[in-house]
Parts: structure tokens; sequence; C-alpha cells
């Protein structure tokens, strides 16, 4: 009887719980449709690519309207070289040809934007990259949820001697990015400033390559690619992967990730967000076997 009771007590429950559920629709009103570029110039020879862009509200299932009528150049303030970039097939691109780079260690570069009749500028310095020793493979027969059976990858780099470096690190897998992996950003192959120079990147970074989720099976393809930073596309970069990576009950609190490109007219109101920044880059990929 006391079973029955009980049983018949957890049954009304529930019919009361559910009957207190509703679909509640919000009525949030339009944003400001804000205006953000994607713009990152590297040392790898071809085609160069900016995006310029408009973001859709919050509801909106629509993709981002693609800016078409921007006037876009970037000069090689160290070389007094400019290129400017052509809009094509939802880009602004430029291509110095399949043995040319535009980007070159060591330069300083500025970016110009011109759009409704306002000037937009930005600048960065393209610092140089380290190379990889190694990419090799281990494998694991899991233990768990958070480390199952497959092959883990691990990178082996050395930062270079005799400055500050800042790093940037993104993993591959058959040709796409690695989704079940964050980017990584390093300062000379450690987390901090001024506590290593000229050592071995730490396993935080080298095994941070491989995600115990989703470990890489025979057939897979694994590219580390590691790209240079100034120090202030680090910070921007630092700042993005947290808001990125944040989350659960001690998560930061969100906020706009900072953009460098200006407008230049002080009392203009218009605003460009995003980032323009300049990368050397290097690479290692590794198939399993």
């Amino acid at each position: 009887m006391k079973y029955l009771l009980s049983s018949l007590y957890i049954l009304i429950s529930l019919l009361l719980l559910s009957s207190c559920e509703k679909v509640i629709e919000l009525d949030l009103p339009d944003g400001e449709k804000l205006i953000y570029m994607d713009a990152w110039i590297s040392d790898k020879p071809g085609l160069q690519s900016i995006k310029l862009l408009q973001a859709v509200n919050y509801q909106d299932q629509a993709q981002p309207r693609t800016i078409d009528n921007a006037a876009i150049r970037v000069t090689d303030i160290t070389e007094g070289k400019s290129y400017d970039f052509v809009f094509n097939n939802g880009a602004y691109i430029f291509d110095p040809g399949n043995s040319q780079a535009i980007g070159v260690i060591g330069h300083q570069y500025k970016l110009n934007v011109t759009l409704n009749g306002e000037t937009f500028e930005a600048t960065d310095y393209l610092s140089r990259v380290t190379t990889f020793d190694s990419l090799t493979l281990e494998f694991k027969e899991g233990s768990g949820d958070f480390e199952k059976q497959g092959f883990y990858a691990e990178f082996h780099a050395r930062d270079l001697p005799g400055g500050t470096d800042y790093y940037w690190i993104q993993t591959y897998r058959n040709g796409a990015r690695n989704t079940y992996l964050n980017d990584m950003v390093s300062i000379d192959g450690s987390f901090y400033e001024g506590i290593s120079d000229g050592y071995e990147f730490i396993p935080p970074f080298t095994e941070g390559v491989t995600s115990g989720e989703k470990p890489y099976q025979k057939g897979d393809e694994v590219k580390v690619v590691m790209r240079s930073l100034s120090k202030s596309s680090f910070s921007f970069w630092e700042q993005a992967i947290n808001q990125m990576a944040s989350g659960g009950m001690f998560s930061e609190v969100l906020q706009n990730v900072p953009s460098n490109i200006m407008n230049s007219n002080p009392q203009g109101k218009s605003k460009i967000y995003g980032w323009f920044g300049t990368v050397a880059e290097t690479s290692i990929s590794k198939k399993v076997e």
C-alpha cells in the first residue's frame, strides 16, 4: 500500500510539473548590425584574402552579409610597397603569384579601408616564427571518457632564443580544423613572459594537439600549424580564446574583444570590429599508419 501511494505521489508530481511548462517567445529588439573584419596577412606565397562582413541579429537565421563596396589596401611600411585588394567571390583578395609573398618577417604593415566615405586604419608587425622538430604518435588503449582509445599526437619544437616570441597554434585533422580542440597561444613555448627563452615547448602545448574525447585513428592525417604573433595580436587572440573556451560555474564574464581597426576621424561614429594581423607560418603533418 505504501509503495502504491508513493508511486501515485510521484506520478501526480510529474503531471503538475509538466503542466507548468510554457514556451515563451522572446521579442528581442533588433541590435546594431556591426561590421567586422577578418584580415590576416602571412608570409606564405600565393593568394591573400580579407573578409569584411556585417553581423545579423541574434535570432536571424541568415548568414552574415558580405560587404562588397569597400576599398582595401595593405602597405608594407618597411619596404614602401602597397597592395590593393579586389573583391571577388565573397572576399577581398590579392594574388602576388605562386612563388611570391606579401608578408616579410621583420616588416611593419598598415591596413587602410575606405567604406561609405570614411577611412579606417590598423598596423601590425610581422614577427619571426620557430620551426617544428618532429611530430610523434602514440597508441593508447584508453582509460575512460576523458582518454579514449586511439593515437595521441605530440609535436616537438624549441622556442627561438634571444627575444620574446609569441605563438599561435592550430591543429587540423584530415585537412579541416580539429573542432575538438581550442586554438592555443604561447609565450616562448610557455605560458608567461620572462620565465624561459630558447627552451622546448612545454607539454600542455605539445600534447594539446590531441583530444582525449576523439583521438586520431588509422588513416587520419594530423597537421599542426604554428604562426608568429606580435605582442598586440597575441593579446587579441588570448582574449578571444578565453572567451570561446569559457564555460561552467567559474567562467569569466563575457566582454567585447578589442579591435585595432580605428576610424581615422576622431569624431567619426562608424566602427569596424575585428583584427588586422600579420603572421609568419610553419607547419608539420603526419599520417596515422
